[in-house]
Order: structure tokens, then C-alpha cells, then sequence
């Protein structure tokens, strides 16, 4: 198979030619659209024709009344008839226009879903070394917005010029039915167009071959710095790269205008030619009805006939400049995504998994060349043992990865092969390589998700278990699977339960979560699992146990606090009878967290609860003058205060970018009432920056006693407001667990005191011996399951995110590990982690890659690379 993947002559290619690809795939569809064409053609005609018999026969006609299929009809009543035609053919055509315009927008949507995901499913079949000489910032665009136009552009491929082509042969015959000359005439132009145009537009498609490379280029250039920008801040280098973009920026410029300039050229051509033909019509057809050939109504109606002539003229003009157009971005788009070396698609879409491999890990003669040096093997032939575990040693640039990525059949061998079991690697799909090797490579990759999700991945291959579905969610479901077999998509369903517990050697979810925790230990990730798992909020409705557990150990903490005066020192729980001078304004006002992670404080006062209950209590006001000493203070202190400095840190509230906007609002109000009325958007902007203030942080000496009492009456008012409706906002209540808190928070149900430097780290110690007392450390190890990782998992360290992918390698209980540069130090920490691995995989194959000898000597087979070639092999039998 993979021999045939790299022959051009068997393996699947995309088409060359647009229109190849466009009937190859819509050809049923593409009738349809020309038989509904043609449709339109005699309605068309004889909507030409009736103008003129309104005005000949029926306005200007004599001999009434007049029979027409058995009826008669005086002349007004005739006039009616012909209208009431008229009107009749003018629904009838517009009604075929349009649904002439659905049908042909449905398919090039479709036709367009195909396209990307053809392109989509062609890049997870590129091997690896080919991304070494492309880049997502190449890909990305073109199958997101370079492909754009050639959707659209395959619903009109067969429908605009057999309909704009057939409406202007029946004009043109039209004319010519009325004169002759007439019909010359307007028909004049378009031998000149027709030679000229094509001529002027093969430089714009020039152009736009060269646009499109140059944005290519920018957008890689632009990715690039964006994946490097710690580097560019680190060498100061930003006005180097903004040069170089700035460059390729105005090499775009210089393209597009010079595009435009023959765009606008050709435009012009157009309408001059256009221009002369009216011209004739009105000397010719004067000049005919002077001498009575011809009458006013033919007149009139070759006129009308002409001016919706110039539509479909300008229509197939524009048409012809957008296939040569698309058919360039087309033709690029095959280039990229159609390498010689491609896997054949089978290689993903396999669903035959009952491939074993059990037996020995074989190579014969095997050599690779990656492209570069130091990515090399050559003529590597061993043999591990089934069920054996041996080291692959060798710093980078040694071969070592590449053996090891030649054995989990993520690379192939450019000669030589690769076998377990016998199988040739090269031949087997995903189905069996994916499932039956896990494997950890140099460089981890986290999936944007939870910590669940990532560590789930590799038992999530196919869709096991369907959601029920009924109703209206059935009839969805179904229109959804038709949609995707006519584009030719998988019908996988998303929603389904993908995780395979057979694989994982489990029988429910639960048993997968306690086999998660397990190895979540076993690797040394659980303490930070169980800090993600405190920051984390779960749904109580969800985990009404969980919930229970929490708030008794929020109330031995209490009790803990209350009976120890140096714990009583260090935090403020909640009361709702007393202001906590650890907590911000807002806070301490609503007693209250808005369920909406997103409703900053910021936006807290455009609230209309909020606002209500500010107006009520008389606070509004009070509030814009807190904000607005708080604006003053911070404007007077830091208005020439560098970015980097400190001391703006410990004010977080405020940001050096927004004191220029605050600058501005305290000087309004410093003028005279008459002329410094603060607009309600700067006062909300205020009472923001007062509900951001913490007392015990902030002691800038503005919220005296009496403040803090009407601030503690004020939260009945709100509490009143919600009318005990807790959708948006859940009120602090120290005998329920807070939805939108953290676990954490929900714990302690307070605020360290932050003017006391030790009371976080010893409250931090406090909550996590009752939780240990009380039993609660592993489920709270199980919400961090849930912490959200962010995009590619930046919100983790780089030694988390490998403990992570390495324990989404070990959930797939596979038979053969292959782990590079994994645990791979000479701490005691990796040391034990690497026994515990051993451990674990008693019995299977074990792969373990390493920079270092040292390493290698805790394995009875090891194997020394070195500059591609196998220098030492020790153990083998």
C-alpha cells in the first residue's frame, strides 16, 4: 500500500482541472441546474414579447371587441388580460430565478464542505516530513479562505453561463426577429469584447497568482512571529520583523494596485463598448420608424430588450474573469495538497483493527532521510524481543528519534522494512498503528479541552456509544448524517461516547476516572491535578455528593478558624452582617456571584439589577465619587510611571494603557457643573473602578465605616431585586455550595487576610489538612479531571504537559510503548518514574528513547545510535 502510495499513476490524485472536479462530483446536479435553465428560456421570450403587444395591439389596436380562445374581450378588458400576463410571467420567472439561486447556493455550500474537507483529510495523510517544508500558516488559509470563492463559484460553474448565456441568445433573437440591423447592432461590441477582454485578463491572473503566493508568505511570516514572539521581545528584534513584514506588506500593495489598475481598465473598455450600441439603436431605429419599417412599439421593445441585454453580457464578461480567477486558486490549492508521497486514504479510514501486533519488533536494512542532517538513519537493522524492554540511546541528531519514530510507523522507511509480528508497518492503517502502539514523542502536543479530554484522547477512535435521541434532536440528527453522505464527510457522530473501555481495560466511566487517577499518581501529575481541581467550580446539581463534602469541610474549617485566634487573624470568611476588607467593593455589595464567568466587574454597573438596586439605595452617586478619587489618585501617582514598574502591579484594578482614559474623565470633572457633566458611560466607568477596590489592598483611605455600613444595608436591596431567582446571580449562603466559586473558594467560604503576607500560604495549608482529615483529596483530584488546559494547554507548564501526554499514552493499555526523551534525566524523581513505568508495562513492549548512556544502562537490551547508524547494541538475543 505504501509502495502504491507513491506511485503517481495509482494512487488517488484531486483533480487537476476545476471543472473536472466539479463534474466528477456534481454532475446529477449540474443537469438539474440546466434543465431548470432552459425552463426559463421561453418565459424569458415571451416576457420580451409582451411589452410590445400591450402597446401594438392592446393600447394602440383597433377592431374590439376581440376573441381570444373562445372569450371576448373589449379593450380595456384586453389591456387587463395582457397585464394580468404579464404580472403572471414575471412571478413565474422570478420564481424560477429563484429557486434556480437556492439549488445552485445549497450545492456550491456542499460542493464547498467537500473541497475542505477533501483538503482537511489530506493534510492528516501528508507524512511527516513533508510539514517540514510546509507551514500552517500556508495551509490554514487555503482551506479556509482561498477555497472560499471556489465554493461559490461551483454553483454558478454550469448554472451562470447556460442561464445569463441562454437570456442573451433570446434577447439577441429577440432583436433580430424585430430587425435585423437592429440585432447587428447590438451585437457589434461584442466581437471586439470577446477578443480583447481574455487578452487583458490573462495579466490579472498573473497578478493574482503572484497575490496569492505574497499572502502566503505574510500570513507564514505573521504565524511565524506570533509562535516566536517571546523571542522577539527577548533580542529585541521587533522592528526587524516589522520591517520584513512592512516590505512584504508593500510588495502586496504594488501587486493589488497594478490589479486594480487593469481591473478598471478593463471596466472602462467594457462600458464604452457597452455605450456605442445605444448609440446605434437610436440612429438605426430612428431612422426606421421614420420611414415606417418599423413601428414604436418594436422600438420601445428592442430598447427594453437591449437594456436588460447588458446584464448578461456583463454577467458572462465577469464570469470569464472569475473562472480564470478561481481556477488559478484552484490549481495552487492541488499543488499543496497533492504531494507524490501521500498516504493512500485507506490509511485513515481502515476500519479493519484486528491486526495483532505480538510479536518481534524487526528491522531490516532500514534508512530514512527526514530532509536535513541529523535526521538521518541509515541501514539500521535490530530486533526486539516480544514483551521485552529496551533503551534507544543517542543525543538529538543521533538517529534516535527517527528509530523510534520508524518503529511506532510514524515515519517510513525510505528503504529497508519495518516489522511486528511480521506486519509490515507501512501497510497497516491508523486502526491498528494507533491502537496497538502508544506512543510519546520530544515534543508533546495538548489538545485545547480539559485535562480529561487530553488524557482520554487515545481511546477515542470511533463512536461506541449514540446519544438517544427523539423528537426534534432525531430529525436533526438525520438531516445532518444526509448532509454529510452528500458531501461525502464521515458520519461520525460527535456527540456520541467515543472512549473505548474495553481498550483501557474497563468496563464504566468510573472505572476509566479511578484508571485516569491512578496513573495521574503513578506519574507524579497528581498534586498539580488536585491545585487544578481547587480552582476549578463543578456543578452541584451534576455532584450533589461532592457538593455534601464540601461544605462539611467548610464547616470544620470554620470551626477550626473560630477556635484557633491566629487562624481568625489570617482570613475574613463571609458574613453577611459584616464587610470583608479582604474582598472587592463588588463583592462585599452583592454578596453575590454573577453565574456568567464572563460579566466582568467592569460591566457589573450597566447590570440592570445592579443598577436598580444602586439607584434605590442612593449609592450610584457615592460610588462615581469613589471612582473618581481612585482616578484621581491613580492619575496623580503613575501618570509618568513606567509599564514595567511594580508599584501599578499591587493596584491591579487599573492598567497603565487606561490612565490616559481616566486622565480625560478626571478632568471633566474638574470643570464647572455646566460644562464637566460626566456622560453615564464614563460614570459606569467609575463605579467599575470602585467596585474593583479591595480595602486591605488598596489603602488609599477612601471608604470610611459609615461606607462600609451602608455598603452591608445595600445587599438586601439587591437580594430583593432577585426576588430569590438565582439564574444570573447565586447569593453567598455559608450553608450552600456556590456554583460559580471555585472549589477552593467553596472551602474556605471567604478571603485570606491579604495585609498579612503568610495568611495565603497558611490558610493554603490549612484547607489542605482538613481535606486529607476528611478524605476529600482524590475527588477533588477528580474535578481537576475538568480544569480547562487552554489553547494547546498554555495554561500548563511544559512538565505537565508531558506528564500528560504521558498519561494519555499509558490509557490505551497498548502492547507496544515507545516513550522518547520522556522521564529521561538522572533525578531520583525520573529514576523512580521510569521504574514505575517498567512496572506498569511488565510484560509488553517498551520502547524507551534516551539522550544519555546512563539512562540506557538501567535496560537489559539497549541500542546506541549515533549519527544515524547503530554504534553499540547490547542484550539483544
Amino acid at each position: 500500500m505504501a509502495k502504491q502510495a507513491r506511485d503517481p499513476i495509482t494512487r488517488p490524485t484531486m483533480e487537476k482541472s476545476l471543472f473536472k472536479f466539479i463534474w466528477r462530483y456534481s454532475a446529477p446536479q449540474q443537469l438539474t441546474i440546466l434543465l431548470i435553465t432552459v425552463i426559463a428560456y421561453p418565459v424569458t421570450y415571451v416576457l420580451l414579447e409582451l411589452p410590445k403587444l400591450i402597446v401594438n395591439d392592446a393600447i394602440q389596436g383597433e377592431n374590439f371587441p376581440r376573441e381570444v380562445y373562445g372569450f371576448e374581450f373589449d379593450q380595456v378588458s384586453y389591456l387587463v388580460v395582457l397585464c394580468l400576463a404579464f404580472l403572471g410571467l414575471v412571478i413565474l420567472s422570478n420564481g424560477i430565478k429563484l429557486a434556480l439561486n437556492v439549488y445552485k447556493g445549497r450545492l456550491g455550500e456542499r460542493m464547498l464542505r467537500r473541497l475542505r474537507f477533501e483538503l482537511f483529510q489530506r493534510v492528516l495523510r501528508f507524512r511527516l516530513p513533508h510539514f517540514k517544508k510546509v507551514s500552517s500558516g500556508e495551509i490554514i488559509p487555503m482551506i479556509t479562505s482561498e477555497v472560499e470563492d471556489v465554493g461559490g463559484f461551483i454553483g454558478e460553474a454550469v448554472a451562470l453561463p447556460a442561464y445569463q448565456g441562454g437570456m442573451l441568445a433570446v434577447q439577441i433573437g429577440f432583436i433580430f426577429m424585430q430587425d435585423p440591423l437592429l440585432g447587428l447592432a447590438a451585437i457589434s461590441s461584442y466581437p471586439m469584447q470577446a477578443y480583447v477582454i481574455p487578452k487583458l485578463q490573462k495579466r490579472v491572473v498573473l497578478l493574482s497568482r503572484q497575490r496569492v503566493r505574497n499572502v502566503r508568505v505574510i500570513a507564514d511570516k505573521i504565524g511565524e512571529s506570533i509562535g516566536g514572539v517571546s523571542e522577539i521581545h527577548a533580542n529585541d528584534a521587533s522592528a526587524w520583523h516589522s520591517a520584513d513584514i512592512s516590505e512584504r506588506l508593500y510588495t502586496n500593495y504594488q501587486i493589488r494596485f497594478k490589479i486594480f489598475n487593469w481591473k478598471y481598465f478593463i471596466k472602462f473598455l467594457n462600458n464604452f463598448m457597452n455605450q456605442l450600441t445605444p448609440f446605434l439603436f437610436y440612429l438605426i431605429g430612428g431612422w426606421l420608424v421614420i420611414e415606417g419599417d418599423l413601428s414604436i412599439g418594436a422600438l420601445l421593445a428592442v430598447i427594453a430588450a437591449y437594456k436588460d441585454l447588458a446584464g448578461p453580457w456583463k454577467e458572462l464578461l465577469a464570469y470569464y474573469q472569475m473562472v480564470a480567477d478561481v481556477e488559478v486558486k484552484y490549481q495552487t490549492v492541488v499543488e499543496n495538497f497533492d504531494p507524490a508521497d501521500i498516504y493512500p486514504v485507506t490509511r485513515l479510514t481502515d476500519e479493519n483493527a484486528d491486526t495483532q501486533l505480538s510479536g518481534d519488533l524487526v528491522m531490516r536494512g532500514v534508512s530514512f532521510s527526514g530532509g536535513a542532517a541529523g535526521q538521518e538513519v541509515f541501514d539500521v537493522s535490530l530486533t526486539v524481543k516480544a514483551g521485552s524492554h529496551a533503551a534507544v540511546a543517542g543525543p538529538d541528531g543521533s538517529g534516535r528519534s527517527e528509530v523510534l519514530q520508524l518503529a511506532a510507523g510514524l515515519l517510513g522507511a525510505t528503504s529497508g522494512r519495518v516489522e511486528i509480528g511480521g506486519h509490515n508497518l507501512d501497510n497497516l492503517g491508523e486502526a491498528v498503528l494507533g491502537r496497538q502502539i502508544a506512543y510519546v514523542g520530544p515534543s508533546v502536543h495538548v489538545w485545547t479541552g480539559t485535562v480529561r479530554d487530553n488524557i482520554l484522547y487515545g481511546l477515542r477512535h470511533r463512536p461506541l456509544r449514540p446519544p438517544e435521541r427523539e423528537g426534534d434532536d432525531k430529525v436533526r440528527h438525520a438531516r445532518r448524517l444526509a448532509e454529510a453522505r452528500a458531501t461525502e464527510n464521515p458520519d461520525h457522530d460527535i456527540q456520541a461516547e467515543w472512549e473505548d473501555y474495553e481498550a483501557a481495560g474497563v468496563e464504566t466511566i468510573d472505572a476509566l476516572d479511578a484508571r485516569a487517577l491512578e496513573l495521574i499518581e503513578m506519574t507524579g501529575l497528581a498534586a498539580d491535578v488536585f491545585r487544578m481541581g481547587l480552582q476549578s467550580p463543578i456543578d452541584p446539581a451534576r455532584y450533589p455528593e461532592f457538593a455534601d463534602r464540601v461544605l462539611a469541610v467548610r464547616r470544620a474549617l470554620a470551626d477550626r478558624v473560630a477556635g484557633d485566634g491566629r487562624l481568625a487573624a489570617m482570613v475574613e470568611l463571609w458574613n453577611v452582617e459584616r464587610f470583608n476588607n479582604s474582598a472587592s467593593l463588588a463583592e462585599n455589595l452583592l454578596f453575590a456571584m454573577p453565574v456568567d464567568p464572563a460579566l466582568g466587574i467592569y460591566t457589573l454597573a450597566s447590570d440592570p439589577d445592579v443598577a436598580a438596586a444602586l439607584d434605590e439605595t442612593g449609592l450610584r452617586d457615592r460610588l462615581v465619587e469613589i471612582g473618581l478619587k481612585i482616578a484621581g489618585t491613580m492619575v496623580e501617582l503613575f501618570a509618568n510611571v513606567s509599564d514595567d514598574s511594580g508599584l501599578l502591579g499591587d493596584y491591579s484594578f487599573i492598567t497603565l494603557d487606561e490612565l490616559p482614559e481616566f486622565d480625560r474623565i478626571v478632568r471633566t470633572a474638574r470643570l464647572e457643573s455646566s460644562k464637566g457633566q460626566l456622560r453615564d458611560a464614563d460614570k459606569e466607568r467609575l463605579i467599575g473602578l470602585a467596585f474593583k477596590l479591595i480595602p486591605a489592598r488598596h489603602r488609599l483611605g477612601i471608604l470610611d465605616d459609615a461606607m462600609r455600613e451602608e455598603i452591608v444595608a445595600a445587599r438586601a436591596a439587591f437580594h430583593r431585586r432577585l426576588n430569590g431567582d438565582q439564574s444570573r446571580f447565586v447569593l453567598f449562603d455559608r450553608d450552600s455550595f456556590i456554583a460559580p466559586m471555585s472549589i477552593e473558594d467553596n472551602l474556605l467560604f471567604g478571603r485570606p487576610r491579604v495585609d498579612r503576607r503568610d495568611a495565603r500560604e497558611k490558610i493554603d495549608g490549612l484547607i489542605r489538612a482538613i481535606v486529607d482529615e476528611m478524605e476529600l483529596r482524590r475527588p477533588i483530584v477528580r474535578a481537576g479531571l475538568d480544569f480547562h488546559v487552554g489553547v494547546a494547554g498554555s495554561r500548563l507548564s511544559t512538565g505537565q504537559r508531558r506528564r500528560v501526554a504521558l498519561v494519555r499514552a499509558l490509557m490505551k493499555n497498548a502492547p507496544i510503548t515507545i516513550l522518547d526523551d520522556t522521564a529521561s534525566s538522572g533525578s531520583d524523581d525520573d529514576k523512580a518514574l521510569r521504574a514505575s513505568i517498567r512496572k506498569a508495562l511488565e510484560g509488553r513492549m517498551l520502547l524507551f528513547g534516551a539522550p544519555n548512556l546512563i539512562v540506557a544502562g538501567e535496560f537489559d537490551h539497549s541500542i546506541v545510535m549515533n549519527q544515524g547508524r547503530v554504534a553499540d547494541e547490547e542484550g539483544a538475543s
